[in-house]
């Protein structure tokens, strides 16, 4: 138990106004400490061709996504895994039990393709994925329409008022017509893709971009 002298001697500490500024400054720090955070201010987004050169610039990156597909013979969700290496690609994707789906390696060979524990090479990683998974996806193209690049087949282009590519047709290497159409972006400078869905006669694809890195 305190005795009188430290409870005087508190009392002082207290009471005493040269010790005024401590407690303001305490204060203060508390309110800091509470107040919440601002919210990220976003980025406008760089002009239309200056945003597409950079865009087309990133010959080497990673993203991580979100990908359903619904296809009339099978739908499938998971985790996407992409890693871009100038014009080769490694992918994988695991549904929600962390199980693989499919991997996926180009090289100067073709693709390779592992699905089942089984793997399976051949010159077009898109027919391979294809015949393999029965469900399409435009894979050659897809460094290109990942970041919100039409491909040099594409028909449609349609801007939005800060000139972003928010629809296009895609004719991809299986000579496939897809819809593409981006709902979402990143707010920074090069506004890369978040959300976006492709469609081609009964199959759709959904993916929800989680990160970009580059």
């Amino acid at each position: 138990m305190a005795n009188k002298a430290d409870m005087a001697s508190s009392s002082l500490f207290l009471n005493n106004p040269l010790n005024m500024p401590f407690w303001c400054g305490l204060a203060l720090c508390l309110l800091a400490g509470c107040a919440s955070k601002p919210a990220p201010v976003a980025s406008r987004p760089l002009p239309a061709a200056e945003r597409e050169q950079a865009l087309d610039a990133m010959t080497e990156f990673q993203v991580v996504a979100a990908l359903g597909v619904k296809s009339p013979g099978d739908n499938v969700s998971g985790t996407l895994n992409w890693q871009q290496k100038g014009v080769y690609y490694q992918a994988n994707m695991t549904n929600f039990l962390g199980l693989t789906v499919f991997e996926l390696e180009t090289h100067q060979q073709g693709a390779t393709v592992k699905v089942d524990g089984k793997t399976h090479q051949a010159l077009s990683a898109s027919a391979l994925l294809d015949y393999l998974s029965g469900w399409s996806l435009p894979i050659e193209e897809m460094q290109l329409w990942l970041k919100g690049l039409p491909g040099p087949s594409s028909e449609n282009l349609q801007r939005d008022g800060l000139g972003r590519l928010v629809r296009f047709t895609l004719i991809d290497s299986q000579q496939r017509q897809w819809q593409v159409e981006y709902t979402d972006f990143f707010p920074d400078a090069r506004s890369l893709p978040r959300k976006m869905q492709l469609q081609s006669g009964d199959t759709r694809l959904k993916l929800v971009i989680k990160g970009w890195q580059s």
